[in-house]
């Protein structure tokens, strides 16, 4: 197992300019409408990238690969290259994207910038709320099968039951996604309510403002707890989590150099995921797949314990 070496105080600004450039770049509305500049071409080849595009882009169909697994397989493809791109890249890099790539993830860690005191839910209730969003994820699962497996057999079904569930049809991951939020509904909410010159526009239908008031409420939470949408909501995080604690990208605690929590603790206090670290296995530790590898924890380590490892 090969030990990656990186500056331990130059962690964080590296991976502040790696997550503004990335914001960038992956965001389309930014490429298109700011640098005015036509990526259409790429579509046949963008498609396939495994990052979280922003939502309704023409090189993406919503929350990147993700997204694109469930609408093959919808339309009744079963999407082998993209469920193996998926596994790969989580195999070698872990939840990498999550802590250093990922839109969602920039706009919460910006939030950190309010001037609040953090809190810690406790742990019980932690280990709870956990569990919600791979309850999503399988709501989506769920939701979406009937359509893969009828397309071929049962046509009447399929239309009609595509019908019924159009918007999670549409977009499976994005349906349930705080990027559809930020960059779509509410941008265009506040359009139709600066057009109205009133309110309107929100009550007018029950969902739009169950979600609204749904997101504003994760979104504040997020102020007070880091990374909140990704720890209980994100979906796609679910899916990475089942898969990252295979991945040969690893995070490991020397058993010699550590001290533990009660003379420490520095790495759980500073963990933006809650993990309890010291409760974990020495050789690598990623708190049931919950690490998003932001590393943190060894850039405040003052006894230098903790180890980022390939292999």
């Amino acid at each position: 197992m090969k030990s990656l070496s990186i500056k331990n105080h130059y962690i964080t600004l590296i991976r502040r300019i790696v997550q503004i450039t990335a914001f960038l770049l992956l965001n389309y509305y930014i490429i298109q409408w700011i640098f005015s500049i036509n990526i259409y071409s790429l579509k046949g080849y963008a498609s396939y990238f495994p990052i979280l595009q922003t939502p309704r882009s023409v090189i993406s169909n919503e929350s990147g690969i993700l997204e694109l697994i469930f609408f093959q397989g919808v339309n009744g493809i079963f999407p082998f290259l993209l469920i193996g791109i998926f596994i790969l890249t989580i195999l070698f890099a872990n939840r990498s994207f999550c802590g250093w790539i990922c839109p969602m993830g920039t706009i919460q860690d910006a939030l950190a910038i309010i001037p609040v005191k953090r809190k810690k839910f406790k742990e019980k209730t932690h280990q709870s709320l956990l569990k919600f969003k791979f309850l999503i994820a399988v709501l989506i699962i769920v939701i979406v099968l009937p359509l893969g497996l009828s397309i071929g057999s049962n046509v009447l079904f399929y239309n009609n039951y595509k019908a019924n569930i159009s918007l999670v049809a549409d977009k499976p991951i994005g349906f349930f996604s705080l990027s559809e939020f930020i960059f779509v509904s509410f941008p265009e909410l506040m359009i139709d309510i600066w057009a109205n010159g009133n309110l309107t526009p929100l009550f007018s239908n029950p969902w739009i403002f169950i979600s609204f008031m749904v997101y504003i409420f994760i979104i504040i939470l997020s102020v007070y707890y880091p990374r909140f949408y990704c720890r209980y909501f994100c979906p796609v995080g679910a899916f990475c989590g089942m898969i990252s604690g295979q991945s040969f990208l690893k995070i490991s605690r020397s058993p010699v150099k550590c001290v533990g929590r009660y003379e420490c603790g520095i790495c759980e206090k500073v963990c933006p995921k809650q993990i309890r670290i010291l409760d974990e296995p020495f050789e690598f530790f990623s708190g049931n797949g919950e690490c998003n590898v932001c590393l943190k924890c060894m850039e405040k380590c003052p006894y230098g314990a903790i180890k980022f490892n390939f292999g």
